[in-house]
């Protein structure tokens, strides 16, 4: 038997799916791994490559399908990362295909001196970070149906 074990820790989130649903509940993030510098972050853990995030909710773990959630949001406070805040500062308004809309705060610093909004929604990624006051909202890029700056 394998004594290895992953060390997680749990972190509350809200989740809006793209029938208007939103869930409450506990993800788990690992605290140590052999890529992670520290500990892993709901960003990282919405960007990578699996399809289902593991979510507690009433002492049951459901899995979620990450390609019909429109946006995960969570304390800025439990996610903060002073690299959320490098680049040049874009206020903005983002609607999404599900939930309300959200006024938020976008920091672009992206190689070839790439700082326009445009150049932030287009990048290669499954969800992007936006700072909305005291939290941080992870909306599917696929899923933003219009932003204004």
């Amino acid at each position: 038997m394998d004594d290895q074990r992953i060390i997680v820790e749990t972190c509350e989130v809200e989740l809006v799916m793209v029938n208007g649903l939103r869930i409450h509940g506990e993800t788990f993030l690992q605290l140590q791994g052999v890529y992670l510098t520290g500990p892993q972050r709901v960003g990282e853990l919405l960007n990578d490559e699996e399809t289902f995030l593991p979510l507690r909710r009433d002492g049951q773990v459901q899995l979620v399908n990450l390609e019909q959630t429109v946006s995960v949001s969570l304390s800025a406070e439990l996610e903060f990362d002073p690299l959320l805040t490098l680049g040049e500062e874009h206020r903005v308004r983002v609607e999404p295909v599900a939930g309300a809309a959200i006024e938020a705060r976008i920091f672009v610093n992206l190689p070839g001196n790439k700082s326009r909004v445009k150049d932030f929604l287009n990048q290669k990624v499954r969800f992007l970070p936006f700072l909305d006051n005291e939290r941080v909202v992870y909306i599917a890029r696929k899923k933003i149906l219009r932003v204004t700056d």
